[in-house]
């Protein structure tokens, strides 16, 4: 199955220092689900293989709360780093990956979550507001239908 047909994702996310990796290897990928324990969905590994990670576009999607998407990487600003902090120290609910950084610095975030998952195994996208007692609400059926309503300026 392609992903991301509709979108262009070099559009959508922005290289920079903290949040784009090099290319991963098939090795990093296996380090970062043995370290999260999860199992990355075949929709975000398509979209790290296009860019591995990255700031959102503001000159283009400039209303969006979405700021940033972690990389597959060991370094600080990498998934397995990101996880780590979000689940432990922030101590968001261990429903999932959490993918998607907000413009809160951390008060709210983006996550897969598996406890509902598609047709395809593609779990869905829900917020969730760590200063709201970790509250969730659902925002997308998966990852393609969570960037497609972005990059479209959908609400969300």
């Amino acid at each position: 199955m392609a992903y991301f047909e509709n979108i262009d994702i070099k559009k959508l996310l922005e290289e920079d220092e903290d949040y784009s990796f090099p290319p991963f290897t098939e090795k990093d990928l296996e380090e970062t689900e043995k370290a999260i324990g999860w199992k990355l969905p075949k929709s975000y590994i398509a979209l790290l293989k296009i860019q591995n990670g990255g700031y959102i576009n503001y000159e283009e999607f400039d209303e969006c709360w979405l700021s940033a998407i972690y990389g597959i990487s060991s370094s600080e600003g990498g998934l397995i780093d990101m996880f780590d902090n979000w689940i432990n120290e922030w101590e968001y609910p261990n429903i999932g990956i959490p993918f998607g950084e907000t413009q809160s610095a951390g008060h709210d975030m983006y996550f897969m979550d598996f406890s509902s998952v598609d047709e395809n195994g593609e779990p869905r996208i829900v917020h969730i507001d760590n200063e709201a007692d970790n509250s969730i609400d659902v925002v997308a059926d998966n990852l393609e239908e969570f960037l497609t309503k972005i990059y479209n300026h959908e609400e969300l």
